[in-house]
């Protein structure tokens, strides 16, 4: 059964502990606190500590990492003048 869990400090949790998420991704220590503090992941590190979960059966939610989402609807262009083809 897979657990989720939903904060970035149960993430760091899960996974050990700031140093055993520092080593994990070769951070600093400083810095794994900060993400904790922060409530937020590197977007560099979302393969690391997704696959770390997924090994220890546990999920976490992509929110986590401020990555780009796609627009829910997007516009269609048109553009402005009509392009000439030779």
């Amino acid at each position: 059964m897979v657990m989720n869990i939903t904060t970035v400090e149960d993430v760091i949790d899960a996974l050990g502990g700031i140093a055993e998420v520092a080593e994990m991704t070769s951070a600093l220590p400083t810095a794994v606190y900060n993400w904790r503090a922060d409530g937020k992941f590197p977007t560099d590190t979302y393969l690391l500590i997704q696959n770390e979960l997924k090994a220890r059966g546990r999920v976490a939610p992509d929110y986590l990492w401020p990555m780009r989402q796609p627009a829910a609807a997007k516009r269609k262009k048109t553009p402005s003048q009509p392009q000439r083809t030779i």
